[in-house]
């Protein structure tokens, strides 16, 4: 019976085979991107740094300023336009 190369002892110890996991977001660059004009709601936590459930909660406040959510093809999508003047004002309170 042949031995499993991952637990036989070679006396060195077997190479990690999971790289750790990066606990931030990827930084996506909406700016660059000119023909992005509709983002995700992902997306759009990623752009203001917040969760997911943050970003719905502010479409679900009329209070809050947020910009209206479009729908298309089942998909709730957020003009990035909107969205980033939503911020500078953010910015500027």
């Amino acid at each position: 019976m042949a031995t499993d190369p991952c637990t036989a002892s070679t006396g060195t110890a077997p190479a990690d085979r999971h790289q750790l996991a990066n606990t931030a977001r990827p930084e996506i660059d909406f700016l660059c991107a000119p023909g992005n004009l509709l983002i995700t709601v992902p997306e759009a936590a990623s752009l203001l740094r917040v969760s997911n459930r943050t970003v719905w909660r502010l479409m679900a406040d009329p209070d809050s300023g947020f910009p209206e959510p479009r729908r298309l093809r089942g998909r709730t999508l957020l003009v990035r336009d909107e969205l980033l003047a939503f911020l500078e004002v953010g910015v500027s309170r």
